[in-house]
This record gives structure tokens, sequence and C-alpha cells, in this order.
């Protein structure tokens, strides 16, 4: 039979195989696992043993057909054979257990054991149905993916309205309508002879009903399909089984869960197994100044250069992504820059070039540089909810080998009020600001678990125990020689020191706001920022006037387009890697008269040198051509008194976070000035409408 690597459809002969094991009484069967399966493997025969005669036989052949497409390397796990005996019989199952568990399995198996059967797997991403389809057609299971992308090919579609895939992968907007429309596949949930196809459901990542279908604290649900799976229960076949994944179910959302699937008590098939990872070591680390100073992320490439830890880092928004991805470059020696050792990665990427990095990092030698699987993850700011962060800190260690899970939380996160979340209401990831608006901010919107999680003095791995309510006996097992880097009083020993894990040195703050590369313990930590000497005034030009700036950035960016539309390397190269919006609003606010030369301009963005010889005089050549049409005139500076209002307003704007997105959205100044137009004087410009 195929290897998961093998053809996407089951051949004649395996389809022969399969029937021949139908074919084979109990007796039979037990023999060919007896004989076929080395006694190397622990195939569950005590829960097997429990079965009735016809689940028994379903089990052996589940054994055997994994087995064999494995090419020997696989046996099913109690916990999966327990699903596909629960969806055989019709009865709903909820599947809880950590990320890389194997929750896939439990949605392949019914397609090996019964291969002329049509499963649907409602997927939450994209991203995860472009990487799940390989792993299902390796299996021999034929499959499709069924989102706003999918071609509208008349061939496609009847091909899934006759049942011709085993599989279909689908985002949950494809259930009813997308962006007003109606979609395809909700029509052909309305003709019968194709929802009888459907013989069970699978629901991977349930958990996004409770994190984004439903409306949360005054904000409504980010994605509210999620709010209505429990419509898919009414379209498809009554009887029809239900399947609920989840590397991540707290007792308040696994309740949610249930009762907005109507899974009824009595008869629902729920396997919850340990979340613990035993090799994953859980520490945290506080920022020193802002998520902008990417100073923070210095020890992950040490000073002389140590070989790479392959390691994950989640940023809040993409265009921090990118600039920490920029900044970790230049930190490598100079042949290893822009060599794709360090590169981000986000969903407004092209699929190519998604492609490509994703490929990339899965091998074991990324462009010829020896790195590690992946060693750590690390959440760059705190995540809003718990749920994300555990689900992102089981990417790590899939080898078994020690790995971190490393939460770099922002200094608000240690003194924020938390009086507004002290009244319990079942909720752990209620935000502490109580009630949110949209204007809500990100410390108004964190939940009070991942709060309480970074302030803990406590162990974290205890933590997460009490959160995902795990009373297994493995709950607490660790498999490394440390848990976390909290103090155990009954087991020193155990407290985790992440500078010895990492190549590079982590930057600390003391009280009086000085900044060192190590921490207070290291004699030879380096002291980053000396005092500040007081600038003297200088006469000069002041900046560009603001009713300037605007328009300058929007000649900036439509040459940008052009430019990496004609860019040979566009495929693996995105436009924030010429120019980012945060340098084009840099640039939109120096005086034309401290802008004529490329050295001025690499010097304004800290820019390299080859970034200068390549782009930099082209970037020239836009604003002087903008200056030359609208000639700007130097004036005096301002009064101090102005000077100092700026200063306030350029520094709580870069303390506070928020998306760009949301800036957009709020309006604001910024819109107010485009409506201005340019040719009254200031005066004239803001007198009030009579």
């Amino acid at each position: 039979m195929n290897t998961p690597n093998g053809s996407a459809t089951l051949d004649s002969r395996e389809q022969t195989t399969i029937q021949y094991l139908h074919d084979k009484s109990l007796v039979e069967l037990q023999l060919l696992v007896s004989t076929q399966i080395p006694s190397i493997f622990d195939i569950p025969y005590a829960y097997i043993a429990t079965l009735n005669d016809k689940s028994k036989r379903i089990a052996l052949i589940a054994c055997l057909i994994v087995y064999f497409t494995s090419k020997g390397r696989i046996v099913p796990r109690q916990f999966q054979l327990e699903s596909n005996d629960a969806l055989h019989c019709g009865r709903d199952c909820l599947v809880d257990s950590g990320t890389g568990s194997g929750k896939t399995l439990c949605q392949i198996i019914p397609n090996l054991v019964f291969p002329d059967t049509c499963s649907m797997t409602i997927s939450p991403l994209k991203r995860l149905q472009i990487l799940q389809v390989p792993e299902f057609e390796g299996w021999g299971i034929s499959v499709v993916c069924i989102n706003e992308d999918t071609p509208k090919d008349k061939v496609l579609w009847d091909k899934i309205q006759d049942g011709g895939f085993q599989h279909l992968i689908v985002q949950p907007e494809q259930l009813k309508t997308f962006k007003g429309h109606g979609t395809r596949l909700a029509a052909l949930l309305n003709i019968s002879t194709f929802v009888k196809k459907i013989t069970r459901v699978h629901i991977d990542e349930v958990h996004n009903h409770h994190t984004a279908g439903l409306a949360s604290y005054g904000l409504p649900p980010f994605r509210p399909a999620w709010g209505f799976l429990n419509d898919l229960r009414l379209r498809v076949t009554k009887g029809t089984p239900i399947q609920a994944l989840s590397g991540t179910l707290p007792p308040h959302i696994k309740s949610a869960v249930i009762t907005h699937l109507n899974f009824d008590p009595k008869s629902l098939v729920s396997l919850k197994l340990s979340s613990n990872r035993p090799n994953t070591i859980y520490a945290t680390h506080r920022i020193v100044g802002g998520l902008k100073d990417f100073r923070n992320l210095d020890f992950l490439i040490s000073i002389p250069f140590k070989p790479l830890l392959k390691v994950i880092v989640f940023h809040d928004d993409t265009e921090q992504c990118a600039a920490a991805a920029a900044y970790g470059d230049k930190q490598l020696p100079v042949e290893l820059r822009n060599s794709g050792v360090i590169r981000h990665y986000h969903g407004g990427m092209s699929k190519e070039y998604l492609t490509r990095v994703f490929n990339d990092f899965s091998r074991e030698d990324v462009g010829g540089i020896d790195v590690r699987d992946i060693a750590a993850v690390i959440d760059y700011g705190i995540p809003q909810k718990k749920p994300k962060g555990l689900q992102r800190g089981g990417r790590c260690g899939r080898n078994g080998a020690p790995s971190v899970y490393l939460v770099m939380a922002e200094a608000w996160a240690f003194t924020a009020s938390l009086d507004a979340a002290e009244l319990d209401n079942g909720d752990p990831d209620r935000p502490i600001a109580g009630h949110l608006t949209k204007f809500s901010k990100k410390p108004e919107r964190t939940g009070l678990a991942m709060i309480l999680y970074v302030r803990s003095v406590v162990c974290l791995r205890r933590l997460i125990r009490d959160y995902l309510a795990d009373v297994s006996p493995e709950a607490l097992n660790i498999s490394t020689p440390w848990c976390c880097d909290r103090f155990h009083p009954h087991a020193a020993a155990l407290q985790f020191d992440k500078r010895n894990f990492f190549p590079g040195r982590f930057i600390y703050s003391d009280d009086t706001g000085a900044i060192y590369a190590g921490d207070i313990d290291e004699v030879d930590r380096v002291h980053l920022n000396p005092p500040k000497r007081k600038k003297r005034k200088t006469k000069g030009p002041v900046n560009r006037k603001m009713v300037h700036r605007e328009p300058l950035q929007l000649r900036l960016r439509a040459w940008l387009a052009s430019a990496h539309a004609n860019d040979h390397l566009r495929a693996v190269r995105p436009p924030s890697f010429i120019l980012d919006p945060t340098a084009m609003k840099k640039l939109s606010a120096v005086h034309p008269d401290r802008m004529t030369s490329v050295a001025q301009l690499v010097s304004a963005l800290d820019e390299t040198a080859e970034w200068g010889v390549e782009w930099g005089g082209k970037v020239l050549a836009v604003i002087k051509a903008y200056d030359t049409e609208f000639p700007q005139i130097s004036v005096g500076r301002k009064s101090k008194a102005a000077t100092k209002c700026n200063e306030d307003v350029e520094s709580s704007e870069e303390e506070t976070w928020e998306p760009t997105s949301k800036k957009a959205k709020r309006g604001g100044q910024e819109r107010v000035l485009q409506e201005i137009p340019l040719n009254l004087r200031r005066s004239a410009r803001f007198q009030p409408k009579v």
C-alpha cells in the first residue's frame, strides 16, 4: 500500500486489500494483527477486548490498514480507535488532546476503513487547509479544499456534487453565505442527494466557536460563521455523527461547544488526553521599552555568531513581523544576510512565498545553515487569550527534544489593574477591562488568565494544568531536567535559566530606566543606553508640513507597487522588504532640505549601503519629483510649547499598542487633514463653519 507520501487515491490493489480485510472473520483478523504487526507496537488490546465483535473487527482492520499504509511506521492509539468506533456507531465525539497528539489521524482512519464514504472537515484557516491536503492525499485519500479561492470550475463542482472526493475540507464561511452571497457549497447542502453522501462531519480546532464565533464583552464576533456551526446539524442527514476536535478545551469552552453543537451528554463519546508536553519548558520575559525595540530579540543571535536554533516568533501585526525580520537579518554575519535564514510569514503574503518559506523551514537544512528542529516558540507580546498561547506553544518540540515556549510580555502586563476582572463569571479569559468597545486597545482586551500567567510566582506547568482541568496522572510529568523558569521550593534544580538555552543575550532594565544586555547577576553585562546628552539647539529647517506628508506617502506607495511588480525577486521578497509603511511615514516627515542625497536617505532609515545602491536613488527620485511639484518653504523652528506637544503625541503613539488597521478605521486627525484643501492658509483652514 502507499506510504504517506504516495498517490492521492487508493489504487485497485489497495481497494482489494481493504475488501479482503473486511471479508475476514474476527479470529482471522486477530491472527493477522498478531503475525503482521511487530510486538514493539503498543496495540491497545485491553481496550479492544471491551468491544462487541462488530467493533472489534473495525478496530483490528483500522490497525492493519494504518500499519500497512504508513509502511510499518504507525499503529493507531487507543483514543484514535475510540473516536473511529464512535463515528462508526453513529455517536457524536469530542476529542480533547494536545497539539501534535494525533487528532488528524482521527479524521483519516474512517476514510481508510470505509473508502467508499465521504467525510467533511470544518477547518479554520486556508493555510491549515493547504497543509492538510497533502497529508490526506499521502494516505491515499482523495480530498478537496473548499474556500473562497476554490475555482468555479464546473467539472470540479460536478465531481464534488457526485461524491467524487472522499474528504471535503471546508472553511466555515462556505456553509452559508460569504461576503453577502450564497456559496456553491451552501447550495449543494440544499440538495438531498449530495447531503446523503456525507457520512460524518469533523470540526477541527473547535475552540474557535468560543474564541472567534461569539460576541465577547461588547465586541462582535471576529468570525461569525463559527457561531453558526449548529446549523450544520440541521442540514446534514439526521443521525450523521459530528466529531469536534481541539487541543485547548478548558471547561468553559468545552461546555460552550457541547451546548452549541447539541451534543447529548448521554450518548456523547468524550475523549480527554493530557495536554501536557513533558519535553516543553515554560518561561516568560519582560519586554524592555516597547515592542518596536527589537533589541529584545537579540537573544536569538549571538555575537560572535553561533549556530541558530530553529525558532518561530509570533507577532501582534504584520508590519511588526516584517520589521523584526529585517532587524534580525541585519544582526547576522554579512555573508548570511538576505539569504533567507530569517523570514517573516503571514497570511497576507503570496501563496508562492508562503509555500516556499514553509517548505524551507520544514527542511532539516535551511539555506545551507545547520538549524535544529523547532526548539522554541516565542510570543513577542503577550497573547490576549490563553488558548491561543497554548496552541502556539504546542508547535515546538514535536521530535521529543527539549524545547521552550517563551512568552515575552509588555511592561503594562505586570502593572495593569485587575479590579474590573475580579468578578468571577466562570470565564478565566475575561478581559481585564471588563467591558470592551471597538476602540479598546490591547491592554484592555487581554484576558485575566494570561496576565496571571506572566505574573505568576508558582509553577507555570501547574497553572496550565489547572486552566485545562487536566486531572490525568501525567499532567505534570517532565522529560527534561527543568520544568519552567519559576522557583520550585522543594526541587530547586527544576528551575530553568533561559539564558543558558538561547545563543544570544536578553536585555533588562533597572529602576532608573537603564538598559543592559545581561541581567544584574552577569558580571560582563553591557550598558546599552548611556544617558542621553542634552542636544544643543541648532538652526535648521523644521519637518515637512503635515499637509504634504500623506500625499507624499501616496506617491511612495504608488511607486512601491510598480517597483515590486517589476522586481524579479517578488515571489520571495515582499514589498515591505523594499520600503515598509513605517519607512514611508518617516521619509514623509523629513524636510526636503534634509533629504538631498542617497546617503541622507539611507541614514534616515538606518538602512544598509546595499539597500541604498539598489533602491535609494529610486526612492529619492520620487521624493524630489514631489518636492519639485510642491516646493516647501523653510521656516523657523516651532515654539518650545508646540514642539513639546508634538513630542508628547509621538511618545504616546510609540508606547501605546494599536494595530494600524484600527487607527485607519477610527479616522480622526489624519482623515480631517486629507479633506482640507492644500491651497489655504492655516488660519483660513481652521476657521469654524458659519
